[in-house]
């Protein structure tokens, strides 16, 4: 094998890395706002089934010990 094509073979392969590492760091981009948006969405239904176990509970409470309803 020339050194000429070598050189070339090099050249490509730099290239392809630079690809790669481009290409991983968009990724890695990508993955960083997902995963803040699957903990905002997390984070709110969360918060609407603690709301709705906590007005279950206090419809329970007001029937219960209030006598409302009997």
């Amino acid at each position: 094998m020339s050194n000429s094509t070598k050189e070339r073979q090099y050249a490509h392969m730099a290239h392809q890395l630079q690809l790669l590492q481009s290409n991983l760091a968009e990724t890695s981009r990508q993955l960083e706002v997902m995963s803040r948006q699957c903990n905002e969405n997390i984070v709110g239904q969360l918060g609407k089934i603690h709301a709705s176990w906590f007005m279950a509970s206090n419809r329970h409470f007001e029937e219960e010990m209030l006598g409302k309803g009997k």
